[in-house]
Protein backbone atom coordinates (compact mmCIF):
# COMPACT_ATOMS: atom_id res chain seq x y z
CA UNK A 1 0.00 0.00 0.00
CA UNK A 2 2.87 2.49 0.85
CA UNK A 3 4.30 1.82 -2.28
CA UNK A 4 1.67 2.51 -4.16
CA UNK A 5 1.14 5.72 -2.13
CA UNK A 6 4.76 6.63 -3.24
CA UNK A 7 3.93 5.58 -7.21
CA UNK A 8 0.88 7.87 -7.29
CA UNK A 9 3.08 10.97 -5.45
CA UNK A 10 5.59 10.30 -8.31
CA UNK A 11 2.85 10.39 -10.74
CA UNK A 12 1.26 13.50 -9.22
CA UNK A 13 4.86 15.47 -8.98
CA UNK A 14 5.72 14.81 -11.92
CA UNK A 15 2.62 15.37 -13.65
CA UNK A 16 2.47 19.20 -11.58
CA UNK A 17 5.97 19.71 -12.35
CA UNK A 18 5.27 19.24 -16.70
CA UNK A 19 2.13 21.65 -16.00
CA UNK A 20 4.65 24.36 -14.41
CA UNK A 21 7.28 23.87 -17.56
CA UNK A 22 4.20 23.88 -20.08
CA UNK A 23 3.00 27.09 -18.51
CA UNK A 24 6.33 28.61 -18.88
CA UNK A 25 6.62 27.72 -22.05
CA UNK A 26 3.67 29.36 -22.79
CA UNK A 27 3.85 32.34 -21.39
CA UNK A 28 7.48 32.69 -22.70
CA UNK A 29 5.89 32.71 -26.39
CA UNK A 30 3.64 34.84 -24.70
CA UNK A 31 5.95 37.49 -23.46
CA UNK A 32 7.98 37.13 -26.81
CA UNK A 33 5.35 37.81 -28.94
CA UNK A 34 4.59 40.92 -26.87
CA UNK A 35 8.14 41.96 -26.93
CA UNK A 36 10.14 40.87 -29.23
CA UNK A 37 8.78 43.85 -32.26
CA UNK A 38 9.64 46.37 -29.56
CA UNK A 39 13.21 45.80 -28.12
CA UNK A 40 14.60 44.32 -31.43
CA UNK A 41 17.18 46.47 -33.04
CA UNK A 42 20.43 48.37 -31.36
CA UNK A 43 20.00 50.75 -28.74
CA UNK A 44 21.88 53.91 -27.40
CA UNK A 45 21.65 55.35 -23.76
CA UNK A 46 19.43 58.54 -23.87
CA UNK A 47 21.76 60.29 -21.07
CA UNK A 48 24.71 60.45 -23.46
CA UNK A 49 23.12 61.90 -26.98
CA UNK A 50 21.29 64.47 -24.55
CA UNK A 51 24.72 65.73 -23.04
CA UNK A 52 26.60 65.54 -26.82
CA UNK A 53 23.43 67.87 -27.54
CA UNK A 54 24.42 70.12 -24.78
CA UNK A 55 28.15 70.29 -24.79
CA UNK A 56 28.89 69.23 -28.87
CA UNK A 57 31.68 67.97 -27.41
CA UNK A 58 32.33 63.82 -26.97
CA UNK A 59 35.45 64.74 -24.57
CA UNK A 60 32.96 66.89 -22.09
CA UNK A 61 30.11 64.18 -22.47
CA UNK A 62 32.23 61.03 -21.79
CA UNK A 63 31.72 61.52 -18.00
CA UNK A 64 27.70 59.94 -18.47
CA UNK A 65 29.17 56.82 -20.30
CA UNK A 66 29.12 54.21 -17.06
CA UNK A 67 27.60 51.20 -17.33
CA UNK A 68 25.37 49.89 -20.04
CA UNK A 69 25.84 52.43 -22.50
CA UNK A 70 24.61 50.66 -25.88
CA UNK A 71 22.42 47.31 -26.65
CA UNK A 72 22.70 45.12 -29.69
CA UNK A 73 19.02 43.06 -29.80
CA UNK A 74 18.60 40.18 -32.43
CA UNK A 75 15.01 39.08 -31.15
CA UNK A 76 15.91 36.61 -34.68
CA UNK A 77 18.34 34.23 -32.42
CA UNK A 78 15.62 33.64 -29.57
CA UNK A 79 15.54 30.43 -28.48
CA UNK A 80 13.29 28.82 -25.81
CA UNK A 81 12.67 31.66 -22.94
CA UNK A 82 15.84 33.15 -23.18
CA UNK A 83 17.94 35.90 -25.39
CA UNK A 84 21.39 36.49 -25.33
CA UNK A 85 22.32 40.22 -25.54
CA UNK A 86 25.61 41.51 -26.70
CA UNK A 87 26.55 45.11 -24.89
CA UNK A 88 28.79 47.82 -24.65
CA UNK A 89 30.39 48.69 -20.92
CA UNK A 90 31.63 52.26 -20.31
CA UNK A 91 32.24 52.47 -24.17
CA UNK A 92 35.17 50.73 -24.05
CA UNK A 93 34.88 47.21 -22.96
CA UNK A 94 32.32 44.63 -24.47
CA UNK A 95 30.26 42.20 -22.28
CA UNK A 96 26.69 40.97 -22.48
CA UNK A 97 23.69 40.11 -20.45
CA UNK A 98 20.36 37.42 -20.77
CA UNK A 99 16.99 38.29 -21.29
CA UNK A 100 14.65 35.85 -19.89
CA UNK A 101 11.00 35.77 -21.21
CA UNK A 102 9.31 36.26 -17.58
CA UNK A 103 7.55 38.85 -16.30
CA UNK A 104 9.29 41.42 -13.81
CA UNK A 105 8.25 44.15 -11.68
CA UNK A 106 6.94 46.49 -13.96
CA UNK A 107 4.34 46.15 -16.64
CA UNK A 108 6.50 45.89 -19.22
CA UNK A 109 9.38 44.28 -17.98
CA UNK A 110 11.51 40.90 -18.22
CA UNK A 111 14.09 39.57 -16.01
CA UNK A 112 18.18 39.50 -16.54
CA UNK A 113 21.31 38.00 -15.55
CA UNK A 114 22.60 41.57 -15.59
CA UNK A 115 24.12 41.57 -12.30
CA UNK A 116 25.77 44.61 -10.18
CA UNK A 117 29.32 45.01 -9.45
CA UNK A 118 29.03 47.28 -6.53
CA UNK A 119 26.31 45.16 -4.93
CA UNK A 120 25.29 41.73 -6.18
CA UNK A 121 21.78 41.76 -4.09
CA UNK A 122 20.73 44.68 -6.68
CA UNK A 123 19.02 43.03 -9.86
CA UNK A 124 18.14 44.72 -13.06
CA UNK A 125 15.46 44.51 -15.84
CA UNK A 126 14.91 45.01 -19.40
CA UNK A 127 11.83 46.71 -20.05
CA UNK A 128 10.15 49.78 -22.62
CA UNK A 129 8.01 52.59 -22.58
CA UNK A 130 5.95 54.47 -25.25
CA UNK A 131 5.40 58.36 -25.03
CA UNK A 132 3.59 59.87 -27.95
CA UNK A 133 5.00 58.28 -30.53
CA UNK A 134 8.24 57.80 -28.77
CA UNK A 135 9.41 53.78 -28.11
CA UNK A 136 12.31 53.61 -25.34
CA UNK A 137 14.02 50.37 -23.65
CA UNK A 138 14.32 51.11 -19.94
CA UNK A 139 17.11 49.01 -18.09
CA UNK A 140 15.36 48.84 -14.51
CA UNK A 141 17.85 49.07 -11.30
CA UNK A 142 16.78 47.49 -8.27
CA UNK A 143 17.84 47.01 -4.63
CA UNK A 144 16.93 45.17 -1.74
CA UNK A 145 13.25 44.75 -1.53
CA UNK A 146 12.80 45.08 -5.48
CA UNK A 147 12.97 49.23 -4.38
CA UNK A 148 13.55 50.90 -7.65
CA UNK A 149 17.09 52.66 -7.57
CA UNK A 150 17.29 54.33 -10.91
CA UNK A 151 16.47 53.40 -14.77
CA UNK A 152 18.15 54.53 -17.82
CA UNK A 153 16.68 54.87 -21.29
CA UNK A 154 17.89 54.22 -24.75
CA UNK A 155 16.74 55.06 -28.18
CA UNK A 156 17.36 53.33 -31.52
CA UNK A 157 20.58 53.74 -33.04
CA UNK A 158 20.54 55.24 -36.60
CA UNK A 159 20.99 52.37 -38.96
CA UNK A 160 24.06 50.91 -40.51
CA UNK A 161 24.93 50.09 -44.41
CA UNK A 162 27.05 47.76 -45.13
CA UNK A 163 30.17 50.15 -45.32
CA UNK A 164 29.33 52.33 -42.50
CA UNK A 165 30.17 52.53 -38.92
CA UNK A 166 29.60 49.40 -36.71
CA UNK A 167 29.30 50.93 -33.79
CA UNK A 168 25.70 51.77 -32.73
CA UNK A 169 27.19 54.80 -30.18
CA UNK A 170 29.42 56.01 -32.86
CA UNK A 171 26.52 56.24 -35.04
CA UNK A 172 24.75 57.98 -32.54
CA UNK A 173 27.21 60.60 -31.92
CA UNK A 174 27.93 60.79 -35.57
CA UNK A 175 24.20 61.60 -36.19
CA UNK A 176 24.18 64.11 -33.28
CA UNK A 177 27.11 65.92 -33.90
CA UNK A 178 28.08 66.05 -38.14
CA UNK A 179 25.63 64.03 -39.67
CA UNK A 180 23.96 66.36 -42.46
CA UNK A 181 25.01 68.50 -45.65
CA UNK A 182 27.62 71.53 -45.28
CA UNK A 183 29.67 73.99 -47.05
CA UNK A 184 32.96 73.82 -46.47
CA UNK A 185 35.66 76.30 -46.95
CA UNK A 186 39.03 75.03 -46.88
CA UNK A 187 42.50 76.73 -45.69
CA UNK A 188 42.86 78.14 -49.62
CA UNK A 189 39.39 79.51 -49.88
CA UNK A 190 38.11 76.83 -51.99
CA UNK A 191 34.18 76.09 -51.05
CA UNK A 192 32.62 72.66 -52.17
CA UNK A 193 29.72 70.97 -50.75
CA UNK A 194 29.64 68.21 -48.61
CA UNK A 195 28.14 65.47 -46.20
CA UNK A 196 28.52 63.48 -43.44
CA UNK A 197 25.82 60.66 -43.13
CA UNK A 198 25.26 58.89 -39.56
CA UNK A 199 27.38 55.78 -40.25
CA UNK A 200 30.03 57.46 -40.96
CA UNK A 201 30.36 57.97 -44.74
CA UNK A 202 32.31 61.28 -46.19
CA UNK A 203 30.90 62.93 -49.64
CA UNK A 204 32.42 65.81 -51.72
CA UNK A 205 36.26 65.58 -49.76
CA UNK A 206 37.86 64.44 -52.44
CA UNK A 207 40.33 62.04 -51.18
CA UNK A 208 38.44 61.20 -48.43
CA UNK A 209 35.55 58.38 -47.94
CA UNK A 210 34.95 58.32 -44.09
CA UNK A 211 34.81 59.53 -40.70
CA UNK A 212 35.38 58.63 -37.26
CA UNK A 213 34.65 60.67 -33.91
CA UNK A 214 36.78 59.72 -30.94
CA UNK A 215 34.84 59.07 -28.06
CA UNK A 216 36.34 56.80 -25.83
CA UNK A 217 39.00 58.61 -23.82
CA UNK A 218 39.21 55.78 -20.58
CA UNK A 219 43.05 54.59 -21.51
CA UNK A 220 43.69 57.52 -23.44
CA UNK A 221 46.62 60.08 -21.74
CA UNK A 222 45.91 63.29 -20.05
CA UNK A 223 47.21 65.28 -23.11
CA UNK A 224 46.05 63.55 -25.62
CA UNK A 225 42.33 63.82 -24.35
CA UNK A 226 40.52 66.53 -26.63
CA UNK A 227 37.95 66.47 -29.57
CA UNK A 228 38.94 64.39 -32.45
CA UNK A 229 38.07 63.74 -35.66
CA UNK A 230 40.12 61.75 -38.17
CA UNK A 231 39.22 60.99 -42.03
CA UNK A 232 39.64 57.33 -43.33
CA UNK A 233 40.99 56.37 -40.02
CA UNK A 234 43.66 53.32 -40.07
CA UNK A 235 44.42 53.74 -43.57
CA UNK A 236 47.95 55.58 -45.04
CA UNK A 237 45.45 58.37 -45.94
CA UNK A 238 43.91 59.07 -42.64
CA UNK A 239 43.79 62.51 -41.65
CA UNK A 240 43.19 63.72 -38.03
CA UNK A 241 41.67 67.22 -36.86
CA UNK A 242 40.92 68.99 -33.77
CA UNK A 243 37.23 69.79 -34.15
CA UNK A 244 35.25 72.98 -32.44
CA UNK A 245 31.31 73.05 -32.49
CA UNK A 246 29.78 76.06 -32.28
CA UNK A 247 25.74 76.61 -33.77
CA UNK A 248 26.17 76.05 -37.30
CA UNK A 249 29.57 76.60 -37.66
CA UNK A 250 31.88 73.43 -37.54
CA UNK A 251 35.87 74.21 -37.56
CA UNK A 252 37.82 71.50 -38.13
CA UNK A 253 41.47 72.80 -37.16
CA UNK A 254 45.25 70.31 -37.86
CA UNK A 255 46.00 67.90 -35.00
CA UNK A 256 49.56 68.31 -34.65
CA UNK A 257 51.57 67.10 -31.44
CA UNK A 258 53.98 68.88 -29.54
CA UNK A 259 58.05 68.83 -29.54
CA UNK A 260 57.74 66.50 -26.93
CA UNK A 261 55.80 64.22 -27.84
CA UNK A 262 53.30 64.68 -25.06
CA UNK A 263 50.24 66.38 -26.19
CA UNK A 264 47.86 66.76 -29.09
CA UNK A 265 47.47 70.30 -29.71
CA UNK A 266 45.22 72.52 -32.03
CA UNK A 267 47.02 73.74 -35.48
CA UNK A 268 46.01 75.93 -38.05
CA UNK A 269 42.48 76.21 -39.39
CA UNK A 270 41.82 73.73 -42.40
CA UNK A 271 38.12 73.50 -43.29
CA UNK A 272 35.19 75.76 -41.87
CA UNK A 273 32.04 74.14 -42.16
CA UNK A 274 28.25 76.03 -42.34
CA UNK A 275 25.47 73.40 -41.68
CA UNK A 276 22.98 73.78 -44.64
Amino acid sequence: MKKLLCISALILLFASCKDKATRQAEEAKELAAQFNNIITGEWVMNDYISELEKTKSPLASYNVLKDVVAMDIRTDEYKGDSLYIPVSFNNHEGGDFMLYYRKGYEENSLLTSLTDNENTINTYELGYEVKGADTMLILYHYGAGNKLIDKRSFSKAPVATADGEPSALQRAANKTLFAGNYTATNEQGIIANVSFTADGLLQGFEGFNTYYIFTDFMTEEEGYKIDEICFDERTKNQQPFIFSISGDTTRLYAAKENEERTRLEKGALKYTLIRK
